[in-house]
């Protein structure tokens, strides 16, 4: 069986793959908190954790391949960038090339194309809540019957062991729910939601922001590309302290009885609208956050010399 020649890739293609992979990695991103939900309607909220986690791996290898595969389109590039404006004009300043500021442009696009793609992952996350929340009911009953990831996973395709397929189901949001999630007050005070469109804006630019760094000032392309893993603990720290311990709260009171479910599907659908806003957000952060990397990345190099 022949390799396959990752080179051979067209760079808009490669850019178009990373823009699958970060919209299916904010759709799951956008449902991991609709997991609760199952979770208190099945009485079974630590089952229904644990097996989200499992889901939740197919998005984390997804972002594993989305870095190195992004870094290495931008990097090829700007590469070929340097090159030409070396040829073409070796006594200026790479950076202040025509060449050079041409593919800049292009590679702020791509980097932008990318940041929709996370857009478009958490609108569909939004909208398939009520669907994910009914097969998840599935699946956490299909496990509690099987005992078993592994005999888990079959049934997805057809009936196994004596037991039945786990049925997958497409529902939209009635416009009485809606119409409910709109108009009536939460109980829980709302200022957790701006936090959380701050906070995954903040992660869903940090990286492309650090690639754009680097590729504004190429002397510091490899400091500048780690530091902004700097905004993305940031970003995590945010969710931590503001979000999801007010997320814990409201479920953990569901769950005893004593606070409304329909209190529960406003902060989920609200959190869920909050990650679309903060893609959105994540493109007005994008050259700010990257010049603001540029300049700790100098400093931090400057200070290791």
């Amino acid at each position: 069986m022949e390799a396959i020649d990752l080179s051979a890739i067209s760079i808009d293609n490669r850019v178009w793959a990373v823009f699958i992979l970060t919209a299916f990695i904010n759709l799951i991103n956008t449902l991991v908190r609709s997991s609760r939900l199952a979770g208190v309607r099945t009485g079974r909220l630590a089952t229904a954790i644990s097996l989200f986690g499992v889901i939740f791996l197919a998005a984390s290898f997804a972002n594993t391949l989305q870095a190195p595969l992004l870094a290495s389109t931008m990097e090829k590039q700007m590469n070929q960038a340097i090159e030409q404006a070396v040829l073409l004009a070796p006594d200026q300043p790479v950076t202040d090339s025509e060449v050079y500021q041409e593919t800049l442009n292009k590679v702020n696009t791509q980097l932008r194309t990318v940041l929709c793609g996370a857009t478009v992952g958490a609108l569909f996350g939004l909208v398939l809540i009520p669907s994910f929340v009914s097969t998840f009911i599935n699946i956490i009953n299909a496990f509690n019957r099987t005992g078993s990831v592994f005999r888990l996973l079959p049934l997805f395709f057809f009936s196994f062991g004596g037991q039945a397929r786990i049925k997958i189901v497409l529902r939209l949001t009635s416009w009485k729910t809606i119409k409910q999630l709109f108009t009536r007050s939460m109980v829980t005070p709302s200022a957790f939601l701006y936090w959380s469109a701050l906070s995954y804006s903040i992660w869903t630019v940090n990286v492309l922001a650090g690639l754009f760094a680097a590729a504004l000032f190429p002397e510091y392309r490899g400091v500048a590309a780690t530091t902004a893993a700097i905004f993305g603990n940031l970003s995590i720290m945010l969710n931590v302290l503001m979000v999801d311990p007010i997320l814990a709260r409201v479920t953990d009171g569901v769950a005893a009885g004593t606070q409304q479910e329909l209190e529960l599907k406003q902060i989920i659908f609200f959190l869920a609208l909050a990650n679309v806003v903060g893609t959105l957000l994540s493109q007005l952060l994008f050259s700010p956050m990257a010049q603001l990397v540029l300049k700790i990345a100098i400093i931090i190099k400057d200070f290791g010399m």
